[in-house]
């Protein structure tokens, strides 16, 4: 009865589609595209998925396996190109240097790449039980060694980890996958027999366009840029002026556009109006790699999916991949915690590893079974990402048992100073909020202890000789060192509510009478706080509708103005 509906429905739409003039059948396919796009990520969103999946979804049931809506397939994947070309160029943007050199460089290059190396050789170990030839089992390898840094980046982001230590770590391990990705492709486009002259050829041209980008970006763009941002017109055209520059030098030299577009939002990533044309650039983006990733889904087909290959991607996502980064970091003397956190938050297959296993299928090299199993792989490891990274603190707790076994591993990250015992105020986070406390707090500086998982405000605060812990206060062993028996007074300015309420249990249990002051973002958390004995909850949103009103009816805002400044001058001296 189902399959007679179902047959029923398709044949109305097949007679629809029919009786659509051909100049206007492109107009219905995209149609099609972003209506169902919509509503598979409106679904995603109420589940917390991220959209990547759900687009590729929607291309399985517009394509020819499921409903068949689509007419124009060639243009489709020609614009699908396009969105491949928007998503390296925003993934270059986001190739800053600074950001790099501040996880430190060095160790980041060696366990990246060492990460990459050893995933990569694992799967050539096991080429002929998964039935791969040599090269099908190098693409397979290189696809399962990255990361997502769409999905991880955008989550860390949502949740406020990128300051963390283990967010730094992650951001900057997947700057070099997505550095090592790209050569990968330069390497894959000069022939499939990665003999030495082709490669040797391509790395030149190579060379040459990130030359050319260098000089450009010195001498021209900046100016170019600084005259541009007059008009919103102007920057978005000057931004995609640049974009295409580099798509038809990549051309001209041979090599894929995907490298072109990379290069191009490189060149611009330390531009001081990266922000802007982030911001112009990102709707087109959003647009096009919507095509894209629905494109992948149309070209699933189930029937040639190899369930073995299927299993070793997600046991290698999930299983070979963490152990192997968490083991690499804690070589690198990295603490337990932070190296299993950046670990977890690694275990998905990446947009990179559909754009390679694209590649391949492009060149003949990869079957379109093996390119269903890599689309598939990477849909349910970036949907269960979400999942991990939210709870990745309760998976810690989880497996830290067996991660004991590492302790005989040095361990170099000790982001502590002072004394921990014997401080009667415990302020748990120094940023924003905490630093205004921090001030007033100074005179009494010495019987203060403050734990931050920010590594910057951590150093500052060594600098300037103040008892303090890196970590979060979710983390047992973080309050374990902390003699709560003579603390006073606890402030705590995170927000997060679960942290809040275990801090709030653990300072009852130890010392009933500390004075307990926490934060909250929300009302009815704060009203739970409250209903656990919390001694007063911080809501900054209201105290800063009520500080605006009372400096609204003063009337004199620039001697407001003045008086603001001046204090965050003087917090900003304290803590840097």
């Amino acid at each position: 009865m189902v399959m007679e509906f179902f047959a029923g429905v398709v044949g109305v739409i097949s007679e629809f589609i029919a009786n659509i003039p051909a100049e206007q059948a492109l107009i219905f396919d995209i149609a099609f595209i972003l209506i169902i796009s919509a509503v598979l990520a409106f679904i995603a969103r109420i589940f917390r998925q991220p959209l990547i999946p759900a687009y590729v979804i929607a291309g399985l049931i517009i394509g020819p396996l499921v409903l068949g809506l689509v007419q124009n397939t060639e243009v489709i994947k020609t614009f699908s190109e396009m969105g491949i070309a928007f998503l390296l160029f925003a993934a270059g943007l986001e190739i800053s240097f600074k950001k790099i050199k501040e996880v430190g460089i060095g160790k980041i290059i060696l366990i990246g790449f060492f990460q990459v190396a050893v995933v990569f050789f694992l799967t050539l170990l096991f080429r002929e039980i998964l039935a791969l030839s040599l090269i099908q089992a190098i693409y397979i390898g290189i696809i399962l060694a990255f990361g997502s840094t769409m999905v991880v980046i955008k989550l860390l982001d949502d949740k406020e980890e990128l300051v963390t230590m283990h967010g730094r770590l992650v951001l900057g391990i997947l700057l070099l996958q997505d550095l090592i990705a790209i050569l990968a492709i330069v390497v894959f486009m000069s022939g499939d027999g990665f003999s030495l002259s082709p490669i040797l050829i391509a790395m030149t041209g190579l060379v040459g366009i990130l030359a050319f980008a260098f000089l450009l970006q010195r001498f021209v763009l900046n100016r170019l840029f600084r005259f541009a941002a007059t008009s919103t017109e102007m920057l978005l055209l000057s931004a995609l002026g640049v974009l295409f520059l580099f798509i038809v030098l990549t051309f001209a030299m041979k090599l894929s556009i995907v490298i072109g577009a990379f290069i191009a939002g490189v060149s611009l990533a330390n531009s001081p109006f990266k922000l802007e044309l982030e911001s112009r650039i990102t709707p087109l983006r959003d647009f096009f790699a919507i095509l894209f990733f629905v494109a992948l889904g149309m070209q699933i087909i189930f029937s040639g999916i190899s369930w073995t290959l299927f299993i070793f991607l997600l046991g290698g996502a999930w299983i070979v991949k963490p152990i192997v980064t968490f083991f690499l970091l804690r070589v690198g003397g990295y603490r337990p915690k932070t190296s299993f956190m950046s670990a977890v938050s690694l275990a998905q297959l990446s947009e990179f590893s559909l754009i390679i296993g694209m590649l391949g299928l492009g060149l003949g090299v990869l079957t379109s079974g093996i390119f269903s199993t890599i689309v598939l792989s990477t849909i349910i490891t970036m949907g269960l990402t979400t999942y991990i990274i939210d709870y990745k603190s309760i998976l810690y707790r989880i497996f830290k048992r067996p991660l004991s076994l590492f302790k005989f591993l040095p361990m170099h990250e000790k982001l502590e100073y002072g004394l921990l015992s014997e401080k009667t105020i415990l302020l748990v986070g120094c940023h924003r909020m905490g630093s205004i406390l921090m001030k007033n707090l100074w005179k009494k500086k010495d019987k203060i202890l403050v734990i931050d998982y920010n590594p910057e405000i951590i150093n500052a605060l060594i600098e300037k000789k103040i008892s303090c812990i890196y970590g979060e206060i979710g983390s047992p062993e973080i309050l374990e060192k902390v003699d709560l028996s003579k603390v006073k007074l606890v402030l705590s300015t995170v927000p997060n509510a679960e942290d809040n309420r275990f801090l709030l249990r653990t300072v009852r249990e130890k010392n009933p009478k500390a004075k307990v002051v926490l934060t909250a973002s929300r009302i009815d958390d704060a009203l739970d706080l409250y209903d656990l004995g919390a001694d007063y909850v911080i809501l900054p949103k209201v105290l800063a509708g009520e500080d605006l009103l009372k400096m609204l009816h003063k009337g004199d805002l620039s001697r407001e103005r003045g008086r603001h400044i001046k204090e965050l001058k003087k917090i900003h001296r304290i803590l840097y």
